[in-house]
């Protein structure tokens, strides 16, 4: 950082701040859990992603591994991590270490729940062989069909092929 500069700006003398309007997100299907997500940013450098995941009563997201870690708060619904006996609802927020193996599982009603995903997620079969290793650069592509789909432009915070 040069003298005089204000951490917070960049060359261009705007805020590195953004903000986005979750009311009117464009809601995508998860084609491996039955749910809607909306991918609300991602940061290339680090890793990190957020997203907003919305599971119907009774999904059962299969056994996976965070190579980092994840953070969520609960805005509806009840929904556990059955391996580690931990439940939440509305309002709770979670934090789990890199490492962590676990399958999700929602309760009795609808669930929606923001996600900060440091890394990637390895997903495994029945055999508990990997089936699928899901990360910023996959999230984004599968939202970006998805938007496609819907002719709807994506807009994410954060997007490098952003146009």
């Amino acid at each position: 950082m040069s003298p005089g500069r204000d951490l917070f700006l960049d060359d261009d003398r705007r805020t590195c701040v953004a903000a986005k309007n979750t009311d009117s997100l464009v809601w995508v299907a998860d084609q491996r859990n039955g749910g809607q997500f909306a991918l609300l940013q991602v940061d290339p450098l680090s890793g990190v992603w957020v997203v907003r995941s919305r599971f119907p009563a009774g999904t059962r997201v299969q056994t996976h591994l965070h190579s980092g870690a994840v953070t969520s708060v609960t805005l509806a619904g009840h929904w556990s991590y059955p391996d580690a006996n931990v439940f939440c609802g509305p309002g709770d927020f979670l934090v789990e270490e890199a490492a962590a193996i676990h399958s999700l599982v929602v309760l009795d009603q609808d669930a929606d729940i923001l996600f900060t995903i440091s890394g990637s997620i390895t997903y495994f079969d029945a055999r508990n062989e990997v089936e699928y290793i899901e990360d910023w650069r996959t999230i984004l592509a599968e939202y970006t069909e998805g938007c496609s789909a819907l002719n709807q432009r994506p807009e994410v915070l954060g997007d490098p092929y952003a146009r």
